[in-house]
């Protein structure tokens, strides 16, 4: 671990490593347009595959705003992509902050990333904020049927699932993550 903190963290490194955890985020959502259940559970998908960037970034970047930059970054390129509402920003970037906050006072990862990673709920977030309003959207993108079978999804329980399912893939990224990078 020591021959891990002597390592300076360069620019490009770093950017790379950002970069990577905005693809690892952003590709898990495309696994939802198999499934509504796999629409509700891509946040999970995207915690567990941003883990391992996130970790070996945690390793090199021991100050505040790890998880700050990686939130701005992934709310801002989803903001440019017209994914994102300003709404779904601040809750990325509020989670990156949070993020921090938890690392700076507790010094663990396996209880900041968690945080970090429950920003990924703002990309499905309407769906239990806006019902009518996603449904009309997921019917117009993906078809009536698949707007029908997420009805169902769309109750608190369902949400309260997603999150913990976030968790759980967070901490079980964070896990893999390690065992990976000694």
């Amino acid at each position: 671990m020591d021959k891990i903190k002597d390592k300076k963290l360069t620019f490009w490194g770093a950017a790379g490593f950002v970069v990577l955890y905005f693809v690892a985020v952003l590709a898990s959502e495309f696994i939802g347009f198999i499934h509504p259940v796999c629409w509700m559970l891509a946040p999970a998908l995207g915690a567990l595959l941003g883990a391992l960037p996130y970790h070996w970034l945690s390793l090199r970047w021991d100050k505040f705003g790890l998880g700050t930059v990686l939130a701005a970054v992934f709310a801002l390129l989803m903001l440019a992509l017209g994914e994102f509402r300003m709404s779904q920003v601040a809750l990325v970037i509020g989670c990156g902050l949070l993020s921090d906050v938890v690392r700076l006072l507790a010094k663990r990862d396996w209880l900041a990333y968690p945080v970090l990673a429950l920003g990924d709920i703002a990309a499905i977030i309407f769906m239990w904020t806006r019902k009518a309003w996603y449904l009309e959207g997921a019917a117009n993108e993906v078809g009536q049927s698949y707007a029908d079978a997420m009805v169902p999804l769309q109750t608190t329980t369902w949400l309260v699932v997603t999150l913990i399912a976030i968790v759980a893939a967070a901490e079980c990224g964070l896990w893999i993550a390690k065992k990976i990078i000694k």
